[in-house]
């Protein structure tokens, strides 16, 4: 399964975050996970910390 994350640094960047979503998606990533957060507010990616916990608990059946 191909795993996807997409972000930028703020909410004005919509086509940003558009454009990466559809280019995951057409690599192929079967799950997404998105977010519009600062790059120095590094504490506060929660979907990037949810998108790490989900790949950890895929790789259980390993």
């Amino acid at each position: 399964m191909l795993i996807g994350y997409a972000r930028t640094s703020t909410l004005d960047q919509k086509a940003g975050i558009e454009a990466q979503v559809r280019d995951l998606q057409a690599a192929g990533c079967e799950r997404l996970f998105q977010e519009q957060v600062s790059s120095v507010d590094v504490a506060n990616r929660e979907q990037l910390a949810i998108a790490l916990d989900f790949i950890r608990k895929g790789m259980l059946w390993w």
